[in-house]
Formats: structure tokens, C-alpha cells, sequence
């Protein structure tokens, strides 16, 4: 029964033309992955995090800004995070038809504030570390051997137990003497393998309704002490970064891994 519903799954992303999947264990996510956002705290009883990916449109990464914000980037990666949706439920629909409880977690939104950093439900980034499928870079993006840094992701959790290979050897991908996407970043976001989210979507998006920086920073430290603060900013990001950002790309473009360096694409 399991090999069947396996078979059927890939099937299924063979079907939607997503080329690259893996699964982790749900275990070891418990242990690796962000307190707060852990497999076991949304499904407990999960034992494998499926986790699918595909490569965002390059050329959306060279298009003219409109009032410096990439509106051709933001429409792809909404179109495939709607998308991914809609396959985390069918897959989750087959997997529960089979006899096994399933849990499709949102590709983007609703996201969550903690500690300064902005986080969806579940690290698809770890998972997807955990699944063998990739190396966390410096600037934090997933960076896969073939597809480069510029996947999307979409998963779910489930309580059927998958075959995992568990995290790859990548020295390649991210060697410790590249600082590329670090000095390449304008506000000087990225710092010892972390993001400062609140300093990186102040400069990403560029509307007359956002804060500067330095109220951001406030809030920032507010919502560390209040739930109100932190649930406002939540709301708040999610709209502007799905209507408004993201506005820059230099750490990803700067990195060797980008494919518009393999493909001799004309980088802005």
C-alpha cells in the first residue's frame, strides 16, 4: 500500500511539472529546526515532511522595476506559491485516501514573527536541508546543485513514514571563504548565517505607508514583549510583502549558484 501511494505521488508532481522532491524525517526536524516551528508542533503525530520544489522564472529576476519594485517577480512567485498550495492538498488528499492523516502547510502566508525574524509555519528550508535536496547558503536561501538559489517551495507534513536520505554533502555550494552574498547586501542584513528580516523588508519595500527602519527596529523590539505588536506586524508584512516586495535581489544575484550566471543572462 505505502509503495503504491508513493508511486502516486510522484505520479502527481510528475503530472504538475515539479521537478524536485524529497522527504524528511519528521524526527529529526524536531531536533534541527526552529523552535516554534517544528513538525511537532502543528501535527504531532507527523513522521515524514514532504517537500517539493520549482525554480522561480529567471527572466523575472531581470525585468524593469515599476517605481523600484519588481512587479513581474512578485506576480511569478505569487502564481507559484498558489500553485504549491494546491498541490500540498491534493498530495495530502492521496496520502489520507491511503489511511494516513495528512497536513498541507502554506507555502507563504500566514507568517510569524518571532525574534525578529519572519518565519512561515513550517522551515521548508530546513526540511528541504534535511531531505538531501540542498545547502543552506550565508544568505540563507536553499541553494540546490542544479537549480541553483532560486527555488520556491511547497510541503506538508504526514503521519506515513517516507524513505529519507537525510542531509547531503554540499561543500561546494557554500564554501566557508565566500562572503559574496554578504557584502553584497546594501543595509548589511546578513551576518554569521542569519538575516535580519526587520532591516532586509525596510529596504525591500518601498511604499509611503511603510515605516522607516528605525520604527521598524522599535516595533521589532516591541513585538518581542507584546502579542499585539507582534500579531500587528505579522498582518502587516504579509500584505505589503505580497502586494509591495521584494525589491531586491543582490545577495541572491551575487551568489556563483544563481543560474542567470550558468545561463550568461544579462544581470542588471
Amino acid at each position: 500500500m505505502t509503495t503504491e501511494l508513493m508511486n502516486k505521488v510522484k505520479q502527481y508532481l510528475d503530472h504538475k511539472d515539479i521537478p524536485i522532491f524529497g522527504a524528511a524525517s519528521a524526527e529529526s526536524l524536531n531536533r534541527t529546526a526552529p523552535e516554534g516551528f517544528r513538525p511537532k508542533d502543528v501535527l504531532p503525530e507527523a513522521k515524514s515532511v514532504l517537500i517539493f520544489a520549482k525554480p522561480a522564472s529567471l527572466a523575472s529576476y531581470q525585468t524593469p522595476k515599476n517605481n523600484g519594485l519588481p512587479s513581474f517577480y512578485i506576480s511569478n512567485y505569487h502564481t507559484y506559491y498558489r500553485m504549491a498550495n494546491e498541490v500540498a492538498n491534493s498530495i495530502s488528499f492521496i496520502l489520507e485516501e491511503g489511511g494516513f492523516p495528512s497536513l498541507p502547510i502554506p507555502s507563504y502566508s500566514p507568517m510569524r514573527l518571532e525574534k525578529g525574524r519572519y518565519n512561515g509555519l513550517i522551515s521548508f528550508k530546513h526540511a528541504a536541508v534535511e531531505a538531501g535536496l540542498g545547502k543552506m547558503g550565508k544568505n540563507t536561501l536553499l541553494i540546490h546543485p542544479e537549480r541553483g538559489n532560486i527555488l520556491r517551495f511547497g510541503g506538508l507534513l504526514t503521519t506515513m513514514e517516507w524513505p529519507t536520505e537525510g542531509p547531503g554533502e554540499y561543500p561546494e555550494l557554500c564554501p566557508e571563504d565566500c562572503t559574496l552574498c554578504i557584502d553584497a547586501c546594501p543595509v548589511g542584513a546578513l551576518k554569521d548565517g542569519s538575516i535580519d528580516h526587520l532591516k532586509c523588508m525596510g529596504h525591500c519595500i518601498k511604499h509611503t505607508l511603510l515605516p522607516p527602519y528605525w520604527l521598524i527596529k522599535i516595533l521589532g523590539s516591541l513585538s518581542q514583549r507584546s502579542n499585539r505588536v507582534k500579531r500587528f506586524l505579522e498582518v502587516y508584512a504579509s500584505g505589503f510583502f505580497e502586494n509591495y516586495g521584494v525589491g531586491c535581489f543582490e545577495c541572491l544575484k551575487k551568489c556563483p549558484h544563481f543560474p542567470g550566471h550558468k545561463k550568461d543572462v544579462n544581470l542588471p
